[in-house]
This record gives C-alpha cells, structure tokens and sequence, in this order.
C-alpha cells in the first residue's frame, strides 16, 4: 500500500514538471512570435503605364497664397498751358477826345461831337448832337468807366497778333434812356470793334439829356482804346 501511494505522487510531481515545459516553451513562443512580427508598410499608389505620383490619402499639403504684382502704372505727363490774362487796365483818370495821356492807357472815353455840324443842331430824326443837360450813365463819368473796366475783354485774337487802337462807337440815348442804334463810327480791327460794340450795346438804362424840361434823344460818340502794354 505504501508503494502504491509513493508511486502516484511521483506520477504527479513528474506531470507538474512537464506541464510547467510545456508552458514555458508555449509563453516563449508567443513573445518570439510577437518580436517577429512587421507592420505592414503603406505604399503610394502607382498606376500602370503612368508616371504620375499619387500620394496617400493622410498626406496634407499646405495651400501657398501668392500675391499678384500689381503692373506698374504708366506716368502719363500733362502739357503745361500758358494762361494769358485778357484782363485790361486802364487809366483811373477821365480822358477827353484830342488829349494825349503821358502813359498809354488800355480804355479811355468820352462825349465826341459831329464835326461840321451845330452842337444845337436837331438832325431831321429829332436826335440832338448836343442837349443843355447831356444824358448821364448811372453814377456818372466814374461809373460808366468802372463799367467798361470790368466788361471790355481784349479778343485774344488781336492780342496775338499785336493789334491795337482805337474804336470810335457811336449810339443814341432816347427820352427814357434806353440805347439804341448803336454804330461803328471808326474802327481797327474787326475783332476789336465787335468787342467795342457788344459792350456798348450791354449797358444799363442812362439819365435821359434835357432841352429844357423836356427829355430829349441825344446822340452820344464813345471812344474805346485797346493798348498792349
């Protein structure tokens, strides 16, 4: 009996051993496996018969933004214009017909009578030459000569080609002193006579002249100088 039971114990202490082997050998080769084993290594993509690259699907490449030059502008030069000043002056001091100023001025007038005839002489249309009171811009000589300062424009035309002298207009002055009639009574130059004209025919309403009481039509001559200086 003793024997017996000797004998199954040593079976048992025998299997323990080998099973204990076994499992060694089985946990070694488990950790051999594992350091063997290689992941798997994604390869791009290659389409046969084409040589273009197509990259994996996790490869992001950045956006580059670049800015457009704008062209250089061209630099455009503008011609440079001479302004000429047809602004005219003239002699502050009233000049009479058949005087000689020591400076020349640029606009001078004043009352020219018909020659041949009587001052007093009413002509067949009823127009006196000459009246007791004469008609009167208004304001007076200084107004009538601060009128034609800002008004007269030298043509530019005349200026250019050196033209001057002096335009003699002639107009009539009725009993409500409206003008009318205006004429050219000497000229110089046509673009300098119509200048003369156009500002004579522009005037305001005058003081009528009297003989007498009685408001009467006088004829009236306006000399006009245009001088270049």
């Amino acid at each position: 009996m003793m024997n017996n039971k000797k004998t199954k114990k040593t079976d048992l202490e025998g299997k323990k051993t080998t099973l204990f082997l076994v499992g060694m050998v089985v946990a070694l080769s488990f950790t051999l496996f594992a350091f063997e084993w290689k992941q798997p290594v994604r390869k791009p993509m290659i389409v046969q018969g084409s040589t273009d690259y197509f990259p994996p699907e996790d490869l992001v490449i950045p956006r580059t933004q670049t800015e457009n030059a704008e062209p250089e502008k061209p630099i455009i030069k503008l011609p440079v214009f001479k302004v000429i000043k047809d602004d005219i002056k003239i002699n502050e001091e009233l000049i009479w017909e058949g005087e000689e100023p020591d400076e020349p001025v640029m606009i001078d007038f004043g009352n020219i009578m018909e020659t041949g005839k009587d001052p007093g002489e009413e002509n067949l249309d009823g127009i006196l030459n000459i009246a007791e009171v004469m008609p009167e811009f208004p304001g007076g000589d200084a107004a009538l000569l601060s009128y034609l300062a800002r008004n007269v424009k030298y043509p530019l035309i005349a200026q250019e080609n050196g033209i001057e002298g002096k335009v003699f207009v002639t107009f009539v002055i009725d009993e409500t002193g409206n003008i009318f009639n205006v004429t050219l009574t000497r000229g110089v130059d046509s673009a300098l006579d119509l200048e003369a004209i156009r500002v004579v025919k522009s005037m305001p309403r005058w003081k009528p002249g009297k003989q007498g009481n009685t408001e009467v039509k006088v004829r009236y001559t306006v000399p006009i100088s245009f001088v270049l200086q």
